[in-house]
């Protein structure tokens, strides 16, 4: 919370001057207990993590911690894995999770995976396909989900190409270039621009849990799709709604 403390100062300012982030549906989460949050993200770093950090912590109904459960592995450099640590990202591993849903905790992930850490431009707001087994540990324990849907993240850090080679090389997931990476140094390689940001969480989905090993992998794997469709299906209808405001 120290750490969460210190940086409050900037992701206030990212939240409400450089994304102009509004925020709807956060009412819908339980006050206490565990839950999922499953959300869209298409950057290097899960840019939508840090403002549901801050729309969480500054919420004056429902102010919860929550814990972003996200691949740390490709993260060589130490400052920067330390700090996503202090600040409350867990590494991701069916373990993790479950400790936190044990606890009580409030969980967020963000299952695109590699292929949306390299999204092109043209293909913005479309989503890639989740990864399931993100969503399996909590469908073992029963915990609700709730679908986030994030539309002006993907415009915040434009891909212009990814060099796949170059990520082989290197070891790394991907080598996205954007207008910031790799021409500068850390951290304003981690830049974005400022796009106007709205996030709507969705209502829990619907599902029956098992004692199946086949049956909860079915059913993990059908609400990741659920998942999907929805957070898409709201992102449509946030881009509708901002093609008539224009």
């Amino acid at each position: 919370m120290r750490v969460l403390a210190r940086v409050e100062p900037v992701l206030s300012f990212l939240f409400h001057d450089w994304w102009r982030v509004e925020v709807s549906g956060l009412e819908k989460l339980p006050r206490d207990g565990a839950a999922l949050i499953v959300g869209n993200s298409g950057s290097f770093l899960p840019w939508p993590a840090f403002m549901l950090l801050y729309a969480l912590m500054s919420s004056r109904q429902n102010p919860r911690r929550v814990h972003i459960v996200a691949e740390l592995d490709w993260i060589k450099d130490e400052r920067l894995h330390s700090f996503l640590m202090e600040l409350g990202f867990v590494p991701y591993s069916s373990a993790n999770m479950k400790r936190l849903f044990s606890k009580g905790e409030l969980v967020a992930i963000f299952p695109e995976g590699v292929p949306g850490l390299a999204k092109p431009y043209m293909g913005r707001d479309r989503l890639n396909v989740f990864d399931w087994a993100k969503l399996l540990p909590a469908v073992e324990m029963g915990v609700p989900i709730f679908p986030l849907a994030t539309l002006g993240c993907d415009e915040a850090v434009p891909v212009l190409t990814n060099m796949e080679k170059t990520a082989k090389l290197l070891g790394l997931p991907a080598f996205p270039i954007t207008p910031f990476f790799p021409w500068l140094p850390f951290p304003l390689n981690l830049g974005s621009l400022p796009s106007k940001w709205h996030m709507s969480l969705i209502k829990p989905l619907s599902y029956e849990t098992s004692q199946e090993r086949d049956e909860l992998e079915e059913c993990a794997m059908k609400q990741s799709q659920f998942a999907e469709g929805e957070i898409q299906a709201e992102l449509n209808r946030l881009l509708r709604q901002q093609w008539r405001k224009h």
